[in-house]
């Protein structure tokens, strides 16, 4: 799976990222519960079905997120959605505005997001400090549910919170919708989609 996932990326200049329409930026109010803002940065893409299977950076297209006076990390949290675990959000409301990186799913449940390399480090994001790579990703199986653009054509990427401006440049990776037969075939080719350098400020401008 390692070596399909290093494939696909390194096919780049055959990709199109005509899916991919902007991030969308939602809110999340924390009440006062945590100092700062809470956001939910998504993928808004061309269609339902569209795929959003990894967020990366590269040598040509380094990922950063940077919060001017750091990220709030909740001590129960992760640096992945999937490391923040249900039971907890229901225990200690704080944790709710953990900031956490993933695809499609918002805590551990069947969330199946990971890291590439599996030793990418978040030692830093996790202490509060910047996320950096130019040679990572968060990723999912592009067949996992979570990876598909649903109705509203939405994909969650990420929650940040902090007490101050954030800006940053991630890159995005997927493939388009699939259209299948009455057998369940794929009906027709698989085009990738790849887009680089989308960047990111917060709180949005108007």
């Amino acid at each position: 799976m390692q070596k399909i996932f290093t494939l696909a990326l390194a096919l780049a200049p055959a990709l199109t990222f005509a899916q991919f329409q902007e991030l969308v930026i939602e809110e999340v109010p924390n009440n006062g519960l945590v100092k700062g803002q809470t956001w939910r940065v998504y993928a808004l893409m061309e269609n339902p079905g569209d795929v959003i299977d990894a967020v990366f950076g590269e040598e040509n297209a380094p990922l950063r997120l940077h919060a001017e006076n750091g990220f709030y990390q909740h001590p129960k949290g992760g640096a992945l959605a999937s490391e923040v675990q249900r039971y907890d959000v229901e225990q200690d409301r704080s944790l709710r505005y953990d900031t956490w990186f993933t695809i499609g799913k918002a805590d551990n449940y069947l969330n199946k997001v990971s890291s590439f390399p599996p030793d990418l480090s978040f030692d830093a994001f996790e202490a509060g400090g910047d996320f950096e790579t130019n040679n990572g990703a968060w990723f999912v199986v592009p067949t996992e549910f979570q990876a598909i653009a649903p109705p509203d054509r939405k994909i969650l990427l990420m929650q940040l919170t902090a007490d101050g401006p954030i800006e940053g440049v991630i890159n995005l990776h997927g493939r388009e919708a699939q259209t299948f037969d009455e057998a369940g075939n794929i009906v027709g080719s698989v085009t990738p989609i790849q887009v680089e350098g989308v960047k990111l400020e917060l709180p949005p401008r108007d």
